[in-house]
């Protein structure tokens, strides 16, 4: 087993594509020290995206795109403005709101931080907010869009484990929205303690003409949520819903694409959605060799020996996946680990949906941890700045996620609570 890792981590460091070293690891491993068929490699590369379940990913990434292009992200934050932006901090508070709006249709953490950071980094600085709390505020805030339902990466999670993705949609809200009120929170302390001038409440009127400009866009998360519980249609098909509901808006409502854009749309989805499914086969290929090497059994092992009280079993969980982060893509973390991490969790009374809670808001955390955090590098092409300013920018607001972290995961509660009500555990 050592082996194996030695040889990922070297693949790694030399800057291969995570998807090739993914399967790279396998093949050079039962090339030289197995008599297996190189052949099985492309098979377990197929069957790692054999799955109906993630036909969602490119539909929900559609989605995102068209909301994106269209510039609906501006309604969203008009919205956000009604309600948090004349308390103190308001504007943070507004761009903490606006992302997890945004999060609620796109499902996809660098979509939200280019979405709502491209409009509020420049307000914020423009209304005396420091250039760097903003773009760490909103690097950090950006990361809620794969916690927030619709999540690509609970979908990756459900496809691997077999957990209710319906289930760990609804596992995913409760903890989004306390994490956001957190963020907002911290935006109101440095406020305060920074005097930073505050913006005035809108009037009722300039509040009602927000609403309803917005009104279409908010329904989307309504006819996404309310047909997956209601019985209408599966997480999957619900991707195809909002995809198809983003165009029509967009297209016919309020005509801010034109039919000659979409074919760039689609590639843009295309080349995203692609790569994403590439790593998910590549992973999904190395998890099948670490399993068939007896990974999971031996780390289930030898973690029960050490300790088997479920709370210590999560803390080092949490430390794992912590590390993980900083190395390795969402995706690329959940499908190696979580064939690892599930039967040792199972075998301590863990939740399968809790854990994935758990998992998803580590990966959150990954997403503003060097070297591999997808969030940091969307900040750095947006604003120019060096990477370490904008992983110190971030620190503290990551702080605010961590501090999330250990309450979802000392606290089951805050993330079953929904999922027991519906579904009557």
């Amino acid at each position: 087993m050592s082996t194996i890792l030695v040889i990922l981590f070297l693949l790694l460091f030399l800057g291969i594509p995570i998807f090739v070293a993914l399967a790279g690891v396998v093949v050079l491993f039962l090339g030289a020290w197995t008599d297996v068929p190189l052949v099985i490699v492309p098979q377990r590369l197929f069957a790692g995206i054999d799955s109906f379940t993630l036909m969602a990913i490119p539909f929900f990434n559609l989605a995102a795109e068209v909301m994106r292009t269209g510039g609906l992200s501006d309604r969203l934050i008009a919205v956000a403005r009604v309600f948090v932006g004349g308390m103190p901090g308001g504007l943070g508070a507004t761009a903490v709101l606006a992302c997890m709006l945004f999060a609620c249709i796109s499902g996809s953490s660098p979509a939200t931080v280019i979405a709502v950071g491209a409009i509020l980094i420049p307000a914020m600085v423009a209304a005396g907010y420091d250039k760097h709390f903003s773009v760490g505020l909103i690097t950090t805030a950006g990361s809620l869009g794969i916690l927030i339902p619709p999540s690509i990466t609970f979908i990756i999670y459900g496809v691997v484990t077999g957990a209710s993705i319906g289930a760990l949609f609804l596992a995913g809200a409760l903890p989004g929205v306390i994490i956001g009120l957190m963020l907002m929170a911290y935006c109101v302390i440095h406020a305060i303690r920074r005097d930073v001038p505050r913006e005035g409440w809108p009037t009722v009127p300039q509040a009602m003409r927000s609403l309803r400009q917005a009104a279409w866009v908010l329904g989307l998360p309504v006819v996404v949520f309310g047909g997956i519980y209601g019985g209408v249609f599966t997480p999957t098909e619900a991707a195809v819903v909002s995809a198809a509901y983003s165009l029509f808006i967009a297209l016919a409502i309020y005509r801010t694409i034109r039919l000659d854009q979409i074919p760039q749309i689609l590639v843009r989805t295309g080349l995203v959605s692609g790569a994403l499914l590439l790593i998910v086969a590549g992973a999904s290929c190395f998890s099948w060799l670490i399993a068939s090497q007896g990974l999971p059994q031996a780390v289930a092992g030898a973690v029960l020996s050490v300790a088997d009280d479920k709370w210590l079993v999560l803390l080092a969980i949490n430390v794992i996946l912590l590390i993980a982060g900083c190395f390795l893509e969402s995706a690329s973390a959940i499908v190696i680990l979580m064939p690892i991490f599930l039967p040792v969790a199972q075998r301590v009374g863990i939740d399968p949906v809790h854990l994935g809670v758990i998992t998803v808001l580590n990966m959150e955390i990954g997403m503003v941890t060097p070297p591999v955090g997808l969030n940091l590098m969307v900040a750095k092409a947006m604003t120019n700045l060096p990477l370490l300013e904008i992983v110190r920018a971030a620190l503290p607001s990551m702080l605010v996620l961590l501090l999330g972290l250990m309450v979802v995961t000392f606290v089951p509660e805050v993330s079953l609570i929904l999922p027991k009500l519906l579904y009557s555990w």
